[in-house]
């Protein structure tokens, strides 16, 4: 069956994390993604490796540049630009992650290639947008995180009547903001698609997207304290402030989340606990509520992880472990959902992928290819556009690719 964006063609210029986990997201849905890469830039194969005889393969470039296409064109050669050109009248969308004003250096810029196809799709994904004081400002996105509130969330919580209400803020394990990004990213563009398909001139339109806004506009609870000024003594229920809805060490030095918010959990939560005793207690304030972190943490140092879950595993409480990556591929959820699949490497044999979140129940999603090394479809593109092996070969000499 048709994938939902087959017949798309994406032009990905992105660089890194951010968009191409966009570029992956619409790669997997079957848009034809060709990567347009400098063939002079350093970082694309990064650690760790997957490595068999003389061959390496980036394991991480493995699961971005699934599904995907490589050309290599020097864009600051004005034969390489005219080729890009070309593949912009064939093309849907063009993504970039250049700061911005490159693309306009590079005459690549939105206003240059809509005069080419009127129908393209530009998407400008960057730290801070294209407009703003912090435009041009380098980051990545612990900067971005730390501009918009979130790092300030993401640090242990401040135990009432304790003196050192100071608490630095902690890397988080996750990169919020380059996820955060390209999934909007992919949103953005998916609704542009949408659009163009409706307008009587299917005309493409430009799209600006900031990470820094992006995670700007994943904290709607934070937010709606703030707006109503309701500061609450800057207590924050989902940010671990207060018993039932935080982390707790259990007897063999392993973790457990406890993500209670609805009574009737708690009340379940308390019976799998042994402590009936407290269950009117879930909103306690002040030291009383101290006192409940302190009671719980206590009961879970008891047994140790699998005791407790074997235990809330048949109650409804929101109990669940905290595992390792390695220990989650593991788990019978993750399993049964198929998210991590094998996939057969022409040079390295069998290796591992993370699967699409998406499941269709009539047109599946599946990683078609492999990640291509930088440059492999170059000549097979060229020769689609109708150059000659000659002219390729001329294009090689002049180091346009």
């Amino acid at each position: 069956m048709p994938l939902p964006l087959e017949g798309k063609v994406i032009l990905d210029l992105s660089r890194m994390l951010p968009g191409p986990y966009c570029s992956m997201i619409l790669g997997d849905l079957g848009a034809e993604v060709i990567r347009v890469e400098d063939p002079n830039y350093p970082y694309d194969n990064t650690p760790p490796f997957y490595q068999k005889g003389k061959h390496r393969v980036s394991a991480f470039a493995s699961i971005l540049m699934r599904n995907k296409k490589s050309i290599t064109l020097n864009l600051k050669k004005p034969e390489a630009r005219d080729i890009f050109y070309e593949l912009v009248k064939q093309a849907d969308v063009v993504l970039d992650t250049f700061r911005p004003k490159v693309m306009k250096k590079l005459k690549i810029d939105y206003d240059t290639l809509s005069s080419i196809n009127p129908s393209i799709i530009c998407c400008s994904l960057t730290g801070y947008g294209q407009y703003g004081p912090y435009e041009q400002i380098a980051g990545h996105d612990l900067n971005y995180i730390g501009i918009c509130g979130i790092l300030d969330l993401t640090k242990e919580r401040k135990v009432f009547g304790s003196k050192d209400l100071t608490k630095q803020p902690i890397n988080p394990g996750v990169q919020a903001a380059d996820i955060g990004g390209g999934l909007v990213t992919a949103i953005g563009i998916l609704g542009a698609i949408i659009e163009r398909e409706n307008n009587p001139e299917k005309r493409g339109q430009y799209i600006d997207i900031s990470m820094t806004d992006s995670v700007f506009s994943f904290i709607p609870l934070v937010a709606a304290y703030h707006f109503a000024k309701d500061n609450s003594e800057g207590v924050n229920v989902l940010h671990g402030d207060y018993p039932f809805y935080a982390v707790y060490k259990t007897k063999d030095n392993k973790f457990l989340s406890v993500g209670i918010i609805e009574v009737k959990f708690w009340r379940e939560f308390c019976k799998g606990l042994g402590r009936d005793d407290l269950s009117p207690r879930q909103f306690d304030q002040g030291l009383n509520r101290e006192e409940i972190f302190e009671e719980i943490q206590n009961e879970f140092l008891k047994k140790t992880q699998k005791e407790w879950m074997d235990i809330f595993i048949n109650l409804d409480a929101c109990v669940m472990p905290v595992k390792s990556f390695s220990k989650a591929c593991e788990d019978p959820q993750i399993q049964a959902r198929k998210m991590v699949v094998e996939m057969e490497h022409s040079k390295i044999g069998k290796i591992q992928n993370v699967a699409s979140p998406i499941k269709y129940s009539r047109t599946p999603l599946k990683i078609r290819s492999c990640a291509p090394d930088r440059g492999q479809h170059t000549k097979e593109i060229l020769r689609n556009l109708g150059f000659s092996d000659e002219k390729i070969l001329e294009f090689k000499k002049m180091g346009v690719f």
